[in-house]
């Protein structure tokens, strides 16, 4: 062949492994919120649980004096028994999110995709019925804590004394009808806000900062509670009664007579000043923890592909 059609051929080559090369180089397509690993959602939520229990935890105490009626030195010792909550952040939050993950994942299967508030709804159901099980004994001992101005840890001792272990489970049943509802309105809401939002900001839910899940997370615990506050307050009153003497719906008929409908919805006030920022700082922390640690598995992944072959021998120079 003559000398300018090898010249040719190799200029073919050299562009065409420099279009190779910058294909490899791009971005890879960073994989959908939901089929992300689980364990990034952990992460997340742990994140996010420990800034809202910081957060919220005075607005609490004084939510929880009001519904059972310890209003004396009613802003005394606001974070009383704060250990109990931060304690059960790891369990809590960890199995919140890897169940709603878990769920939301497992609607991929159902002609589900495009009901997001229905998507929301049945996995939020499934969260807080998981959630349920680790809160129960960390919500008594909370409970005992904010009333009696004591440490979680003599709350603890107190419930033992009083009823054993028992006093430790003491309200589960309640605590899964409410966290059941509670989850599912939250985050039905939650999502169809979110996605009403995506309108503002496209597909790309990885750019950071995402200011969506703030507003999102404050609407939905607006709706949240003021739905769900009635089985809260029922709740809460449940577990601060005598160990297995107390019935669910005697705490329900007790409630309304004595106040009526008012009754229910003691220390709502509270709660809605706590709702809003917190669950707006949580829920941004939580999805900006989530994009960045998608960012970093989707860069490592594409990163995992190329080294093979780049570590290639190249062949012989002759």
């Amino acid at each position: 062949a003559a000398p300018g059609t090898v010249f040719c051929c190799d200029r073919r080559k050299m562009a065409s492994a420099c279009a190779s090369s910058s294909s490899e180089t791009r971005t890879a397509p960073t994989p959908k919120k939901y089929e992300q690993p689980l364990w990034t959602s952990v992460v997340a939520g742990l994140v996010g649980g420990s800034v809202a229990v910081v957060v919220g935890y005075p607005f609490e105490s004084v939510k929880v004096r009001l519904q059972t009626g310890k209003t004396t030195q009613l802003f005394r010792s606001l974070f009383a028994g704060v250990v109990a909550p931060l304690t059960a952040v790891t369990p809590q939050w960890a199995l919140m999110y890897g169940a709603y993950f878990a769920a939301q994942s497992g609607m991929e299967r159902l002609d589900l995709r495009e009901n997001v508030a229905l998507r929301g709804a049945l996995s939020g159901a499934v969260c807080g019925l998981a959630v349920a099980t680790v809160t129960t004994p960390f919500d008594a001992c909370k409970i005992v804590a904010q009333n009696e101005r004591v440490s979680a840890l003599k709350a603890a001792g107190r419930l033992l004394e009083r009823g054993g272990y028992r006093a430790l489970v003491h309200g589960m049943l309640a605590t899964c009808v409410h966290l059941s509802l509670s989850q599912a309105i939250f985050f039905a809401t939650y999502e169809s806000v979110l996605d009403r939002l995506s309108i503002f900001v496209g597909d790309d839910t990885t750019k950071s900062p995402d200011w969506r899940p703030a507003i999102a997370g404050g609407a939905a615990g607006i709706v949240e509670w003021t739905t769900c506050l009635p089985t809260d307050t029922v709740k809460t009153r449940l577990q601060a009664g005598p160990v297995g003497k107390v019935r669910y719906i005697d705490v329900v008929n007790d409630t309304y007579a004595s106040n009526g409908l008012r009754g229910f919805y003691r220390g709502y006030l509270p709660i809605l000043l706590r709702a809003v920022p917190v669950n707006a700082t949580a829920y941004f922390i939580i999805e900006a923890t989530n994009a960045f640690l998608l960012r970093h598995c989707s860069d490592r992944r594409h990163s995992s592909r190329r080294r093979p072959q780049s570590e290639e021998p190249t062949g012989q120079q002759r």
